[in-house]
């Protein structure tokens, strides 16, 4: 999409939302344009008339100017309210279009690639100033339609001062070029901006200002964010001040062209070769043409941010039209009968040379639940996230009974996958919203919410609260505040809102928990993970390092080094005594150490 395109669809939109406020827009233009015309004539008529002595004359042309003048400056006031109506109406939609389009894309990788990220903090939260540079640079056509009224005008009055027009190109370019390179600085700093926004969160946020107040990093930080800003500053600056140049460059060449039309006005007069209302008029003229191009390039001045804004919305739609997923002839199973399997797997990172996943070949039997464990590093997360169709296999091929994943839409799997994860989110939402959010089309029933509940252990806590399931959460909104173990449990109970998923994955989902909770946990969602795999044949995936627990599982795979190392149940890899049996000798000393 072109920038006209995206231009043509914000007037279409709205158009269709604010068709009154458009067409006041449109009468403000025209009228607009021609009362700068009939200014300058009726200033003419005024003057002529009271050398001549038309004193009726002179009143009508003193009246038309004073309407023309009044008009000008009313309408201008007029049009800028409307684009202050409009930019918030229509930033509205510009804004959920946005965050549809980052919505909608499949998997994770973009949110994890930094020219993704920093086109993003350009455009989010950006559609009233892209709405705004739409409608800005709508008005700034205006403002050029009345220059060449203006100019029209002055054709037909004194024709040698057309060469003020050819004057206006360097005035009007140069700084147009100057804009130019104010929206690359603002590309290049992107990225600085926000590492500072980061900085600021570090410093302003309850969760990591606990852990910079202990380290005592705080004044560290600050002269760090004092630099990144100094940078930014700079590189901007340098952007300002080579555009400043260029305007005056071109501004000073018109101006010695204004002088010289004066001082041509002025040689006219004392020949007698113009009269005094033509004088009157070439110096309103004059005088007006330069406004009307001062204007043009306030107005291209205005559109800056909203134009770097626009490109980064642009690129956005191109990306997700690149990246949108067709609907594949693929059709995933009601519920699995063979199960998962993972043929000739690798995987590295996008723009990394470094493989984490290695020549995987892994079988995950419908119904089963299957225990991943390893070091840190390992490759456990990736693996997970290949499993849950957030980035596609380097190499390699994820069956699905079958079926290729990558011939699934995202959305699809989507929909029948559930999860737990270790970094899980926190819905400062009422409760009944932040657990009902696991599966949308079941928010609003009472029962499936007590049964995800019931399931994620978390009945307890919430007949805790004063509210119940109506309870607000998160102290930032004067809700209650929950303890981590606590959110975990609101998490687990999250993920147990599906009932019918085909892949589980529960990723530490007992971290915050005491020793005796997180037994009590485990028993609970390996019997749920039973009764699913029962019901639908569910993969339940489940990432711990808690040793005591894995046991519990039907298949172990230890990943080391990116690759499986060692694959069956606690008892066969105990037996073989390898990496699987070491780390839990090592775990269970260091548990009876401690």
């Amino acid at each position: 999409m072109t920038r006209g395109q995206a231009l043509r669809r914000l007037f279409g939109l709205s158009w269709q939302r604010h068709r009154s406020w458009v067409l006041a827009f449109a009468v403000l233009a025209v009228t607009d344009v021609l009362a700068t015309g009939a200014f300058a004539l009726t200033l003419r008529m005024l003057i002529q008339s009271a050398l001549h002595e038309h004193m009726q004359d002179a009143l009508i042309a003193t009246a038309g100017a004073a309407l023309s003048y009044a008009v000008t400056v009313v309408g201008a006031s007029a049009r800028l309210n409307i684009v202050n109506l409009l930019d918030e109406a229509i930033g509205v939609d510009l804004d959920e279009r946005i965050l549809g389009l980052i919505a909608g894309l499949d998997g994770i990788e973009h949110l994890e690639r930094p020219e993704y990220a920093d086109r993003i903090a350009m455009v989010r939260g950006s559609g009233d100033v892209i709405a705004r540079c739409g409608w800005v640079l709508l008005d700034g056509v205006t403002m050029l339609v009345r220059l060449f009224v203006v100019l029209a005008i002055l054709a037909l009055t004194a024709p040698v001062l057309l060469v003020l027009a050819l004057l206006l190109v360097p005035a009007l370019w140069l700084p147009r070029r100057g804009q130019r390179g104010i929206r690359k600085a603002a590309v290049a700093v992107a990225q600085d901006v926000r590492q500072a926004e980061h900085i600021q969160a570090l410093l302003t946020e309850a969760t990591p200002n606990m852990e910079v107040r202990i380290a005592g990093a705080g004044p560290r930080l600050q002269n760090h964010g004092r630099d990144v800003w100094d940078r930014i500053i700079r590189t901007q600056a340098r952007a300002q001040w080579v555009s400043a140049g260029l305007g005056i460059a071109g501004w000073a060449v018109f101006s010695l062209g204004y002088v010289a039309a004066l001082l041509l006005i002025v040689r006219d007069v004392s020949s007698g070769r113009a009269q005094p209302g033509d004088v009157l008029l070439l110096v309103t003229l004059t005088n007006t043409l330069r406004a009307q191009a001062e204007g043009v390039v306030r107005s291209l001045q205005r559109t800056t941010d909203g134009m770097s804004a626009l490109d980064a919305f642009l690129w956005l739609e191109d990306h997700a039209a690149a990246h949108r997923t067709g609907e594949s002839a693929a059709r995933m199973p009601d519920r699995l009968t063979d199960g998962i399997t993972l043929a000739g797997v690798s995987f590295r990172y996008p723009g990394t040379d470094t493989w984490v996943l290695k020549g995987i070949d892994l079988h995950l039997p419908a119904g089963s639940t299957v225990a991943v464990v390893g070091e840190h590093g390992a490759g456990k997360t990736s693996l997970v996230k290949l499993l849950s169709k957030f980035y596609e296999p380097t190499e390699g091929t994820v069956l699905v009974d079958g079926v290729r994943l990558d011939d699934i839409p995202a959305g699809h799997w989507w929909s029948r996958t559930t999860a737990n994860f270790q970094d899980f989110a926190r819905f400062l939402f009422l409760v009944r919203e932040s657990v009902g959010v696991g599966d949308l089309t079941a928010a609003d029933q009472p029962d499936r919410l007590a049964r995800a509940i019931a399931d994620g252990d978390a009945e307890e806590i919430v007949a805790g609260l004063p509210d119940g399931l109506d309870t607000q959460l998160g102290r930032v909104f004067d809700g209650e505040e929950l303890s981590t173990g606590q959110w975990q449990r609101v998490a687990l109970s999250r993920a147990h809102m599906r009932t019918a998923p085909l892949l589980c994955v529960i990723d530490e989902p007992t971290a915050s928990l005491d020793a005796r909770s997180e037994y009590a946990v485990y028993r609970r969602q390996m019997a749920l993970a039973k009764t699913l795999g029962e019901r639908c044949g569910t993969v339940t995936l489940v990432v711990s390092h808690r040793f005591s627990t894995v046991q519990m599982a039907d298949l172990i795979v230890v990943v080391e080094g990116g690759s499986v190392a060692e694959m069956g149940d606690h008892e066969e890899l105990m037996a073989l005594g390898g990496v699987y049996a070491d780390l839990f000798r090592m775990q269970a000393a260091a548990f009876r150490n401690g």
